[in-house]
């Protein structure tokens, strides 16, 4: 089912949709039949790093999230934290609700850095629907009066507002504010630590909701592992073995051997980024030089440690209350892993830090090598349009509804996510999203050989073409094809089976190239995506 809200004022849209909830509550299932829904997102975290995808880091709440229920291989995000919020809470394309870059307002349609108020959020429209809605943790989604989570539809929310933040000492990094109050430094604990925080927060809320005979939503939005590299030391020296005297080239050998041996990659498939890695010159670096890259990579990883615990402790919770049953929970990420470097200092050439790494004021990152290795085996990084960039881990656990154990491989968005759990509420989709529901393509998805892992599968997914803007960063992809256009570049062009874009076809498929960047062209001065896309001298690259 399906309804049109158009693009209207705020008080317009309210009175609508408060129409629109009393004509729903006649109509769909009685709340107490309606699943809840507990969306956990992190922060930059690579394809590669959970267990399940083939990562060395332990992550056992992850783990048996995915045997209990469905691990898809290709989910597509925006290339950065922002725009793949506003996918997500909106199921829109992100450009058509004012989030093409980041939460900073350009003065331009397509990048004013806060939700359309016209547009309705996924939270705004369960919370009419009957449901109650939590947010713990990071927004990222509008800094100014009238677009923080309080003003879009979550009844509670707790977090940092702005995009990252000191892990202990948030402000005045980014404001931090709490069910309509901003908070002060001073309002926090002296034992603060984000990731810790935003779990107990959606503990407290999982308690809260437990209470209510209503359905309810938790969106828990961790800030792991994005930088800085904070963690307790001892958690930091429990992961230093696993990479001590290790090269990242190794590591990424090894996780791409274990994620053949998973069937999550075809047998034959390569890394992407091999060229990047230098081995040779990893080997002549000093045995001091050595321990710090060691120690960057430990400290990702018990960031993603402690929020693997956290995970737990949530699914743990839902089990002790009884909601687990009747209860869809996913697990992503908001794009890949980054390559960006410290931010300690001014000269953005060093990669030393000038704090302590992993406490209180560092700013560091753990740079391109160690992000090649989070993206295994993909090609790039965060905010390019490559495959790196735009690839995600997704597991969705809906014990009613979705096989244990099961795998997804066809192509699907940020976008679907909304939809899709209107689907399963039996609530209608509103026709301005561009996402598509996915619930009766996940609910028994076929199983197939690994050499097929990376083809296009007919019938699996909704057919359509999908195109990326992000900082002059293009892309478009179709059931065959993906094409590329980095920064200021010409189109390149990769069969959907070469996933980790190594063979550019482009001299082969000009005609293609013509087309589809004629649709893009189209496609972005639409969504208003064009302010980033420069004019191309030539159309395709050989």
């Amino acid at each position: 089912m399906i309804f049109h809200i158009p693009f209207m004022c705020s008080t317009l849209r309210s009175s609508i949709m408060s129409s629109i909830a009393f004509w729903l509550l006649t109509l769909v299932p009685s709340l107490a039949d309606r699943p809840n829904i507990v969306l956990i997102l992190a922060d930059d975290m690579g394809w590669s790093d959970p267990g399940c995808y083939g990562s060395e880091i332990p992550t056992p709440a992850l783990d048996t999230l995915a045997r209990q229920g469905m691990l898809a291989t290709r989910l597509y995000t925006a290339s950065r934290c922002s725009p793949s919020r506003a996918s997500i809470m909106t199921g829109c394309e992100p450009h058509k609700v004012d989030v093409g870059l980041l939460d900073d307002d350009s003065g331009r349609p397509g990048y004013r850095g806060r939700l359309n108020p016209g547009i309705p959020t996924l939270p705004e429209l369960l919370k009419k629907a009957g449901y109650r809605t939590y947010l713990s943790g990071k927004w990222h989604l509008g800094k100014v009066r009238g677009s923080y989570p309080w003003d879009r539809g979550f009844d509670r929310s707790r977090g940092l507002l702005g995009g990252a933040a000191d892990y202990y000492r948030p402000m005045p990094d980014s404001p931090f504010g709490e069910n309509g109050k901003l908070l002060r430094p001073e309002d926090l604990p002296e034992d603060f630590y984000m990731t810790d925080d935003i779990t107990k927060t959606a503990l407290a809320y999982i308690g809260d909701a437990a209470k209510s005979r209503q359905p309810f939503f938790l969106y828990v939005a961790y800030t792991a592992p994005h930088t800085p590299l904070q963690a307790p030391r001892r958690e930091i020296e429990k992961m230093l073995p696993f990479y001590n005297g290790k090269s990242p080239h190794a590591i990424a050998s090894k996780r791409l051997e274990k994620q053949k041996l998973l069937g999550i990659v075809p047998p034959a498939a390569k890394l992407g980024m091999a060229g990047k890695f230098n081995p040779e010159g990893y080997e002549k670096t000093s045995a001091k030089r050595k321990d710090y890259i060691a120690e960057c990579m430990a400290t990702y990883a018990a960031q993603i440690v402690i929020m693997d615990r956290g995970i737990g402790r949530i699914l743990a919770s839902l089990e002790r209350h009884r909601l687990s049953d009747n209860t869809i929970v996913m697990f992503l990420s908001d794009n890949g892993a980054t390559a960006e470097m410290p931010q300690n200092n001014k000269n953005k050439k060093t990669t030393l830090p000038t704090g302590p790494l992993g406490e209180v004021g560092c700013r560091d990152g753990y740079g391109p090598m160690w992000a090649a290795v989070s993206n295994t085996p993909y090609r790039q990084y965060k905010i390019e349009t490559f495959d790196g960039g735009l690839s995600a881990p997704f597991i969705i656990r809906y014990p009613s509804k979705i096989r244990p154990g099961s795998r997804y491989h066809s192509p699907f968005l940020l976008q679907d996510i909304a939809p899709t759990c209107l689907a399963w509420a039996a609530l209608p989709i509103p026709a301005h999203m561009d996402g598509k529901p996915l619930n009766t393509y996940w609910n028994n998805p076929p199983e197939l050989p690994p050499s097929k892992v990376w083809d296009f599968i007919p019938n699996t997914c909704p057919p359509r073409t999908i195109f990326w803007e992000h900082q002059r960063n293009r892309a478009a992809l179709t059931s065959q094809f993906k094409l590329v256009a980095p920064n200021r570049g010409p189109w390149q062009v990769y069969d959907i089976r070469d996933r980790t874009e190594q063979n550019n076809l482009a001299s082969r498929h000009q005609t293609l190239v013509e087309q589809l960047s004629a649709q893009y062209r189209k496609w972005a001065a639409e969504n208003h995506a064009e302010r980033h896309s420069p004019a191309e001298k030539r159309a395709y690259a050989p």
